[in-house]
This record gives structure tokens, sequence and C-alpha cells, in this order.
């Protein structure tokens, strides 16, 4: 029960952003709607276990700190990309390499592999059948040990703090 209340305030705040006005009638008309939109989806969720709001909130100041870093790392792979797109002779090796991952749950998962994916000049394309390795696409592989540990030490401790 928890979880839809937590769900719906947060879809509250979401429908005010999207309607593009911040109000109460905004947020309760999305808080009532919450609950509606959240059902189908209880399934792909543990709904049944309980939560803590205050570990929720703990969480926030690490989710946002993830999001920051996040962000310098879309600028820093977007120059990157950029030198290697405008340079007159491509000289790059794409490729594929497996990074080893250590989260367990489903939304550590998806969101390690979603922040790949917006990086660019990388692309999750599977998840291992144990779930213990993502399989990435780089749109240049000179030194993959490198680029498996920037993702593994970097990208993923963010996730782990911010998510699991």
């Amino acid at each position: 029960m928890k979880r839809y209340v937590m769900y719906s305030i947060a879809l509250g705040f979401v429908w005010c952003f999207v309607h593009g006005a911040v109000n109460l009638s905004n947020f309760l008309i999305g808080a009532m709607i919450g609950p509606f939109l959240i059902r189908p989806f209880k399934e792909l969720y543990s709904f049944g276990e309980e939560i803590s709001y205050r570990d929720k909130l703990n969480r926030v100041p690490k989710q946002i700190h993830y999001f920051s870093i996040l962000i310098v790392e879309i600028v820093k792979a977007s120059i990157v990309v950029a030198k290697i797109v405008l340079q007159p002779k491509i000289d790059i090796k794409p490729g594929i390499i497996a990074v080893p991952i250590r989260a367990k749950t489903d939304v550590g998962i998806t969101a390690i592999a979603n922040t790949i994916t917006l990086t660019p000049g990388t692309l999750t394309i599977d998840v291992s059948d144990d779930k213990s390795a993502l399989y990435v696409h780089c749109i240049d592989i000179d030194n993959a040990k490198e680029i498996r540990d920037s993702i593994k030490d970097d990208l993923e401790e963010y996730v782990l703090e911010a998510f699991e």
C-alpha cells in the first residue's frame, strides 16, 4: 500500500509538469490517476514487500549525484564521438564487449543498461542469461579493458548507490 501512495504522489508531480502548471488541482488529479496507471505494472515490481520512506528519502541525494555524474559522462562521451566523426579519416574499431556487472535487481540492471545506452558511442545490446554481464556495442574498442573498467568502476558504482 505504501508503494501505491509513494508512486501516486510522484505521478501527481509528473502530471503537474506534463500539464504545464504546478498547482494543487493538477497535483490531485495526477495523484488520483496514479493508482490506475500503476495497477497494470504491479506484477513487474515487488508491491508486496514493505518499504521505508526514510530509506527512499535517503537515496534521493545519491540519485541526484548519479544524475549529475551521468550528465557529465554524456557530455564527455559526446565530445569524444564528435571528434571521431569530424576526423577526415575515421579510424575506429567497433565491436561488442562483455561487461561483468554486480547489480542483482532488475531495477539496478536496467539502470546500468540505460546509463550505458544513453552515453554516446555505446549501446547495451543484451543481458546474459544469468544476469551477470551486459553485452555492449562500442564505437571504438581500442582498449576493451579500459572501457569495461570504466563502466564497472565508475558508472555502475553510482547506479548501485542510487538504485540498489
